[in-house]
């Protein structure tokens, strides 16, 4: 069943066996093995790749259960004389990226070097995807208020942070009192791209016209630069606006209450944390609750 999820999630019977670290001609065999044991097609093979079957589709979320049992018994087993192995696989938001794992990442790695940690950095539905369908242990994602329920999902808040207009100090807006949200009307936009939770809290909130927006990135540091090049204005956490063009960009007051997003730790209801999961769910609340003492969100 590994070498299936393998093939299944590289696309590919050559990666899989370098993956699994066997030949490929063995690991096609097993996979047929299983094929007639289960007496159905599994794979779809193609000149350049081989692609899941529908029978296949149906049983890959029991397949990866299966095989995170198996890799949880074994690190409960290898608990019992130290966290001597074990795999860990963690998705997270750009937001995370930048204020937790600069921290959390190296004080993993030192306490468990045996265990394999892997990081992918993408948008909140992305990680939310990737975690319910099992390639994925742990998930970082950014919400906005609170997220609709998903009893396939158990989520933990971390940290959270106001998101403030941002504008260049020779922006007009910048030199107002108090900016309003009808003084948004007709201004430049730069925002987040499409399945980032920032987007999603941008265009609830504020409504920015699409002929209105006219830069669109997956970075907020980016987003920062534009706005300090005066390409537009953005909503951005305060937090990215520390060490970063603090001199060129401005938050001005506004008549309504800055918004919050919250980083959350997301894992399948369904099954239990292994060891090495576990250790990194310890250490992701040890350094939220720093965080959050040493920024503390002020109303």
């Amino acid at each position: 069943m590994r070498y299936l999820e393998a093939a299944i999630r590289l696309g590919s019977l050559r990666k899989a066996a370098q993956e699994v670290g066997i030949g490929q001609p063995t690991l096609s065999q097993q996979i047929r093995r299983l094929e007639e044991d289960l007496n159905v097609v599994l794979l779809i093979r193609r000149a350049n790749g081989v692609l899941p079957s529908a029978e296949a589709r149906i049983l890959l979320p029991h397949i990866r259960q299966v095989l995170q049992a198996d890799r949880a018994l074994r690190e409960e087993a290898g608990l019992i004389n130290g966290l001597r192995s074990g795999s860990v696989r963690l998705g997270a938001v750009t937001t995370a990226s930048q204020i937790l794992l600069p921290r959390v990442v190296p004080l993993y790695r030192n306490s468990f070097p045996n265990v394999r940690f892997s990081v992918w950095e993408s948008g909140s539905q992305g990680v939310r995807d990737s975690v319910t369908n099992g390639e994925l242990d742990l998930g970082l994602v950014v919400r906005a208020n609170d997220p609709a329920s998903d009893a396939s999902l158990t989520a933990t808040d971390l940290i959270s942070d106001e998101v403030v207009l941002c504008v260049s100090r020779r922006h007009p807006l910048a030199g107002k009192s108090t900016v309003g949200i009808q003084d948004l009307a007709g201004q430049s936009w730069v925002v987040s791209a499409h399945g980032f939770a920032l987007r999603e809290l941008v265009d609830t909130a504020f409504a920015p016209p699409a002929q209105d927006i006219v830069y669109e990135t997956t970075n907020p540091h980016t987003s920062l630069l534009m706005v300090a090049a005066r390409v537009g204005i953005a909503m951005l956490p305060r937090h990215t606006l520390r060490d970063h063009c603090a001199d060129e960009v401005v938050t001005p007051a506004t008549d309504w209450e800055p918004p919050q997003l919250t980083v959350c730790m997301i894992r399948r209801s369904d099954t239990q944390p292994a060891p090495a999961v576990r250790k990194l769910i310890q250490a992701l609340r040890e350094v939220s609750a720093d965080w959050s003492r040493d920024h503390p969100i002020v109303r």
